[in-house]
């Protein structure tokens, strides 16, 4: 992976591996400073998601975290693994990646002038050991918008790789009437607790 020359980088000790294609989570530790690689895990989330409907959305989130970090760190237990995964909901129903701009719109739709909340794990692996995980959740509470303005902002960000069907670190976040949490873990990842997790664990540091 190339990194882009506009961030200083911080070197870890072990070399780290982010195991999700996700843009959003490279963009975050890019702009950390972190240096990394990508490899995008090949578990099979929608087995997983069957397998584990039981279970509150922020545990749902932990268990896929982990299986997509353990799937890369069995082949790389020389590496970090950091996994990580998000799911919108509103009330009992996932939003996942509409996919298209018209599944995007008829999300926007359903979120218009209603609070969902927006749920993030990740985790740390290595030698195919999970290190640390942690979970957390955002509640948003979404303007409501007129059809006229939900296709403007689909036509714009084509939000269509996106959980929730927008983008929260650019124009999206004008979507919004408040949001309780972090906006980090809004945009599909914790950064906050996951950089003091790799300072304690001694994997990065400003020395």
């Amino acid at each position: 992976m190339t990194r882009s020359l506009e961030y200083s980088s911080i070197k870890p000790t072990i070399p780290i591996i982010l195991a999700s294609g996700s843009e959003s989570r490279k963009l975050m530790l890019e702009e950390a400073g972190i240096e990394f690689n990508v490899i995008v895990s090949g578990t099979d989330e929608d087995l997983l998601k069957d397998q584990i409907s039981n279970l509150p959305f922020e545990q749902q989130v932990v268990h896929l975290a982990k299986a997509k970090a353990q799937s890369v760190s069995m082949e790389n237990t020389d590496k970090v693994v950091i996994g990580g995964d998000q799911m919108c909901v509103l009330e009992d129903t996932v939003f996942n990646k509409p996919g298209s701009k018209e599944k995007a719109i008829e999300n926007l739709k359903l979120l218009s002038g209603k609070t969902h909340s927006q749920n993030s794990g990740v985790c740390i692996y290595h030698n195919n050991e999970c290190l640390w995980e942690y979970s957390e959740t955002v509640e948003l509470r979404m303007h409501s918008l007129s059809e006229q303005e939900i296709e403007n902002y689909v036509e714009i960000e084509n939000p269509i790789h996106a959980a929730g069907a927008y983008k929260f670190e650019s124009l999206g976040c004008n979507l919004f009437s408040s949001v309780n949490g972090s906006s980090f873990t809004v945009r599909g990842m914790p950064l906050l607790p996951l950089l003091n997790a790799l300072r304690e664990l001694q994997i990065i540091s400003l020395k």
